[in-house]
């Protein structure tokens, strides 16, 4: 059974509401968990649009984030399809770790400057481009862990 998006607004209260809603999940601390079945179950290439606004990156960007030309993004889109798992992996990393850094900075605004912003323990690559990888996406999070809980980070 394929988790539906909710046509719920993206927005309550002036604050954007996270994708991870849509998707049945609470929060970022369940992606973890929940994610594998997720993907298993196939994730719908419609949410590509609510997530696009939400990280703030044009549609083409995110499209090169899941490693998708855009016209393949657009296509399975207007078709509604699952996107290929390793697409909708490198999605749910994306908002799990916008999520993380939200909860961190306790501001989107914080979140956002801080995950474009190029890092000295990335080697000067901006957390954004870190988490294409699996593995870049653990320093990150090992980064915004340090910097809540008094690590050098």
């Amino acid at each position: 059974m394929k988790k539906a998006l909710s046509s719920t607004s993206a927005r309550a209260i002036g604050s954007p509401v996270s994708p991870l809603l849509m998707l049945g999940l609470r929060s970022f601390h369940d992606v973890p968990a929940k994610g594998h079945q997720l993907i298993r179950q196939g994730l719908s290439s419609r949410v590509i649009e609510p997530v696009s606004q939400y990280l703030g990156l044009g549609k083409g960007v995110l499209a090169q984030y899941m490693d998708l030309d855009r016209g393949t993004a657009t296509r399975l889109s207007s078709k509604g399809q699952d996107l290929p798992p390793h697409a909708a992996e490198t999605l749910l990393r994306l908002v799990e770790i916008h999520d993380m850094a939200a909860d961190v900075f306790a501001t989107e605004a914080g979140a956002s400057t801080w995950l474009r912003t190029p890092h000295l323990l990335l080697d000067h690559e901006t957390p954004l481009e870190a988490i294409k990888t699996a593995y870049g996406a653990q320093l990150v999070k090992n980064l915004l862990m340090s910097t809540k809980y008094g690590g050098a980070a």
